[in-house]
């Protein structure tokens, strides 16, 4: 695991955070979801292609 500091606009922190407790993730657990979600879907379409 590599760690990484990441600045984000105020209005992203308040969705990642509100959607992090509602799927009872942390903050972190929820982002590295998301960017692993938009990883696969681009090696899909690379693939399709």
């Amino acid at each position: 695991m590599k760690q990484t500091q990441v600045r984000i606009p105020a209005d992203v922190h308040q969705w990642l955070t509100d959607r992090a407790k509602v799927n009872d993730r942390s903050m972190n657990a929820e982002l590295v979801r998301i960017l692993k979600e938009v990883k696969a879907k681009e090696e899909e379409q690379k693939a399709a292609a």
